[in-house]
């Protein structure tokens, strides 16, 4: 299954021109994707690992990674997010209560993409860390449900991009979409649809 799962990798990466979003979703699968060769260069604009699964992808792709560390501090995803980018244009490392770090050649205020639809680069590679909306251990008698998050958060973030706001509007949205259906029941609450341009602040590309 993952051999024939890799061949439809590379007959899609060479058939369709398209840029993708690669969301890892599993440690012991998150470096699949690389193992298919050098056809996801050109065309791999986005990626969002958790902790494990961008120290696994470094380790894959030779970028130094801590050793022998039972804790991996937000230091080391930093540096490992900042080598990764120079592969990857944009790194979004999902950290948990410790919320997200945005990794690159861009600032807060710049969207992804420019009217033209070019991947923005402005230079320097920097790391931009957004705080979750809420904490779920400081809230008393509350039930949550984790399932579903990771997608909302993904979601609000293309959302963003495809409506060209910068990348701390991005996150926002993201971080809200994350937060309703973490208090939500249902893994893509109803309640998303109450997010729109009326209740968070907007600043597109001009």
């Amino acid at each position: 299954m993952v051999k024939k799962r890799i061949n439809l990798h590379k007959i899609f990466f060479t058939e369709v021109d398209v840029t993708f979003w690669y969301e890892p979703t599993d440690v012991s699968i998150a470096t699949k994707l690389f193992e298919i060769g050098s056809q996801w260069e050109n065309t791999l604009h986005f990626i969002s690992p958790n902790k494990n699964e961008l120290l696994a992808i470094s380790r894959f792709l030779g970028i130094p990674v801590p050793d022998n560390k039972l804790i991996i501090t937000l230091e080391d995803i930093n540096e490992m997010a900042n080598h990764l980018a120079k592969y990857i244009p944009v790194i979004i490392s999902t950290l948990g209560p410790e919320g997200v770090l945005i990794t690159r050649e861009a600032e807060k205020i710049d969207p992804f993409y420019d009217k033209k639809g070019v991947l923005v680069k402005n230079g320097a590679i920097n790391s931009h860390l957004y705080r979750p909306l809420c904490h779920v251990s400081k809230i008393p008698n509350k039930t949550f449900s984790a399932s579903g998050c990771g997608d909302c958060f993904a979601a609000g973030m293309i959302y963003g991009i495809h409506n060209n706001l910068n990348e701390e509007n991005c996150v926002s949205l993201a971080l809200k979409a994350a937060a309703l259906s973490l208090r939500s029941h249902e893994p893509v609450p109803s309640t998303l649809a109450s997010l729109n341009e009326t209740n968070f602040k907007l600043s597109t590309y001009a």
